[in-house]
């Protein structure tokens, strides 16, 4: 049975949360009893838990004659790569790793002090094809691939990610009520009323006689915005500590299954207000047996569980991203206390296909998302702008075809959404791929813009336009330096400029700039609204960080700017467009006209 919204959860109150026992997943083994805590851990200290009518909270049950091992599989971030689609079909991902959980189970089914449970660190979907059969509203909806192959392989739990909420909460309450066969779990998400009932601050399982304790966190950076959801993100440290001595009450093994991120220093993603090392940090020794993150896609503990990622005496674990690693971490129960005692990561192409089901249930998601995959969205120009060698090496070194042809369609598009928008401007965040001249799928396309980027219009002034391509002008790449990610923006027809890189990054200056063909020098008072993607320069942060010190630098944010969060999304804005113009075209905007030059 399907997990259904809990109707009681309106009537827990503060400082309290109730327990309640879930049916099993019929393709779980019969070892492992689940309970939710339900309720709001993130208004202060819970301070009491009300099991349901006719339950009690379990008691402690593992004998200390011998040790019991707890085996966990975890991955993360597989961000809907269920299946990879290649030059040579499609390849499996997600059929390996469920045959691995599904032989390690079966290795120790009859094993009375050994168990097995199973866990996703978050952003399950946005990132792949399949994120089509979610739709882009509740009408279009037809199901959440990650979520129904989960449930099929039995996984036990997933962190809500930040990505998850990428298409809003009423889509993925959709997702749960329709193919989640297991908990969703945050423990420091409040105020969203679309999910009320169906995301969980803990879950506890009972292994054998082995009571298992779980929090979900989800990091706050990288939400996107939402006109009709008023869900926020508190301090997950102060949340845990909120829910520590109730756990402790009613388990043997508590485990945090995070998707904050490594750490506040990490590179690869934002990270605030704690990532996983500030967390252990920040905790009670031996009040948290692992952590098992996700966010940052970090590759950690290759050659087994390395010293680096014991914070506290708490071992952090992560594995990658798109199902590249499936972890495998072993809690050891003896008579004082648990503790890790093996870590481990598997390549995921090196595990056999359960074969068995790729055919039950990957190849139907497969024959679904097909013809989505393959719709011909028209013809694409051959201009080497559009080649991914192009996009890879040369996309912040001047001007961009594809970019102009990205830019000017967001202005097109939001102006015919009724948004009286000025001008356009990206940056490498929403291009992932580039073209081959030839026909355009929908699956091409998509390989091009991969993520759920939402369009925000920001308010701007001329006078901090101009700073803003001063900034610009400091992050364009030289020839004499290594690329970077340094967040240099490409803008839409109206702006147009040129700039003299000089001798040295701080030498960069940018001259004859205008906005509609006038001097922005004469504009400095003028209003304008700019269209720019959600994520707009967060992988800069690593560089900005670094080159703010050495080069003695203030960065502009456009991020600080006045902004109205709209729900169109970006690729869904362009494919419509390049349906609108039959392809990709030099007509359509992939074409160079001079709207920056670099001297």
């Amino acid at each position: 049975m399907l997990l259904q919204r809990d109707p009681g959860f309106f009537a827990i109150p503060p400082g309290v949360l109730r327990l309640t026992r879930v049916a099993p997943n019929p393709a779980a083994p019969c070892d492992c009893v689940r309970y939710l805590l339900v309720g709001d851990a993130t208004a202060g200290p819970i301070t009491a838990l009300w099991p349901d009518p006719g339950e009690t909270a379990p008691a402690a049950s593992v004998t200390t004659d011998a040790p019991f091992r707890l085996k966990i599989v975890h991955f993360n971030d597989l961000h809907g790569q269920v299946t990879q689609f290649t030059p040579g079909g499609a390849q499996p991902v997600f059929a390996r790793m469920a045959g691995y959980l599904r032989d390690l189970r079966a290795r120790y089914a009859h094993h009375a002090r050994c168990g097995v449970l199973a866990f996703s660190a978050g952003d399950d979907s946005v990132g792949s094809v399949f994120d089509a059969l979610i739709g882009d509203c509740p009408a279009a909806f037809q199901m959440h691939a990650a979520y129904r192959l989960y449930s099929a392989a039995a996984i036990d739990a997933c962190a809500l990610g930040n990505h998850d909420l990428d298409l809003g909460p009423r889509l993925l309450a959709q997702a749960l009520l329709a193919d989640a066969d297991f908990p969703l779990l945050s423990a420091n998400l409040a105020g969203c009323s679309w999910l009320s009932g169906l995301y969980f601050p803990a879950a506890l399982y009972v292994v054998k006689g082995l009571r298992v304790a779980v929090i979900g966190l989800t990091t706050p950076g990288q939400i996107a915005p939402h006109p009709d959801s008023t869900l926020h993100l508190v301090d997950p440290i102060a949340v845990v500590h909120n829910l520590l001595p109730i756990l402790r009450e009613i388990s043997d093994v508590r485990i945090v299954l995070s998707h904050l991120g490594y750490s506040l220093r990490a590179s690869s993603a934002t990270v605030l207000m704690a990532g996983d090392v500030e967390l252990a940090e920040a905790l009670p020794p031996g009040s948290i047996h692992a952590i098992l993150g996700g966010h940052t896609h970090h590759v950690l503990n290759e050659q087994g569980l390395s010293a680096h990622n014991i914070v506290n005496g708490i071992p952090i674990a992560q594995a990658g991203k798109m199902g590249e690693f499936v972890g495998e971490v072993d809690i050891t129960v003896g008579r004082r206390s648990a503790a890790v005692t093996s870590v481990q990561l598997l390549p995921t192409r090196e595990l056999p296909v359960d074969e068995a089901f790729e055919a039950a249930h990957v190849a139907p998601l497969v024959q679904a998302v097909q013809p989505i995959f393959t719709e011909d969205l028209g013809a694409v120009v051959d201009h080497p702008d559009l080649s991914i060698d192009a996009v890879r090496n040369e996309f912040a070194a001047g001007e961009s075809a594809l970019a102009n042809f990205v830019t000017d369609a967001l202005v097109a598009r939001c102006r015919l959404a009724g948004f009286a928008v000025d001008f356009a401007a990206i940056d490498a965040t929403c291009i992932a791929a580039g073209l081959p001249p030839g026909r355009l799928t929908y699956g091409d396309w998509f390989r091009v813009m991969p993520y759920a980027d939402t369009v925000r219009i920001c308010t701007i002034t001329g006078a901090q336009l101009a700073h803003l391509l001063h900034d610009n002008a400091l992050r364009a790449d030289r020839p004499e330096e290594a690329h970077t990610e340094r967040g240099f923006l490409h803008f839409s027809r109206a702006v147009r400029y040129a700039i003299r890189l000089g001798d040295a990054r701080t030498a960069a200056a940018v001259v004859a700039a205008t906005v509609d063909g006038r001097p922005l020098a004469e504009q400095q008072a003028r209003i304008f609204q700019v269209a720019c993607t959600s994520f707009m320069h967060t992988p800069a942060g690593a560089w900005e960080r670094q080159a703010g010190d050495r080069l003695s630098v203030s960065f502009f944010d456009p991020r600080l700017l006045p902004k109205e969060d709209t729900s169109l999304f970006v690729r869904n804005e362009l494919v419509a467009f390049i349906r609108a113009q039959g392809g990709v075209t030099a007509a359509g905007g992939a074409q160079r006209d001079g709207r920056v030059v670099v001297e």
